[in-house]
């Protein structure tokens, strides 16, 4: 389920749906605002597939997948092909909130491998869909210069100390406070 659609886009914008002369634009600010949504989030939120390259000098029974949530794993293989592992139950577990995926039974990972996996949300919380729509809408007016925004001023699109201008302020509200982590 994505995030956001273009009919999605267009009726936030009141655009006709048969108007399909902006499309790949819409499309363009839509990809924009699901990267900056899951930026803020720390997390995918548009179900995708993931490959990670993971390293592993020493033998680990336990290791993390880099994109959260997990919603299933799919495959682990050594980068050369020579080996890979059961990723289903019971040989392994995926704990999908924290990406932490567990080998209960069978070879312990080492080496280089390749971890695919499936990330992202099953239903996509309304205030996320919200603040999506919002950012789309404010890179649409900005791009044709009818926000008419004077930076400081008392309009929620202002500036935000230790953000950019690409993302509005009730947006990041709706989004909620930033997960800690590595900025």
């Amino acid at each position: 389920m994505a995030l956001v659609t273009l009919a999605d886009a267009k009726a936030q914008l009141n655009i006709a749906d048969g108007d399909t002369s902006n499309d790949a634009e819409l499309q363009g600010y839509i990809d924009a605002a699901t990267a900056a949504v899951e930026t803020q989030l720390g997390q995918v939120v548009d179900p995708r597939t993931v490959i990670d390259q993971l390293d592993f000098p020493q033998s680990v029974t336990s290791f993390l997948l880099r994109s959260v949530p997990v919603l299933s794993l799919t495959s682990l293989v050594s980068l050369d092909g020579s080996q890979s592992w059961t990723t289903t139950a019971p040989a392994m577990y995926v704990d999908g909130a924290a990406g932490c995926v567990t080998v209960l039974s069978g070879p312990p990972v080492k080496g280089s491998v390749l971890a695919t996996y499936q990330a992202g949300l099953t239903s996509v919380p309304p205030n996320y869909r919200l603040a999506a729509l919002i950012i789309v809408q404010h890179l649409w007016e900005t791009q044709r210069g009818t926000l008419g925004t004077v930076m400081g001023g008392g309009d929620d699109s202002g500036y935000t100390a230790g953000r950019g201008f690409a993302i509005p302020r009730r947006a990041i509200e709706l989004l909620g406070p930033q997960l800690p982590g590595v900025a």
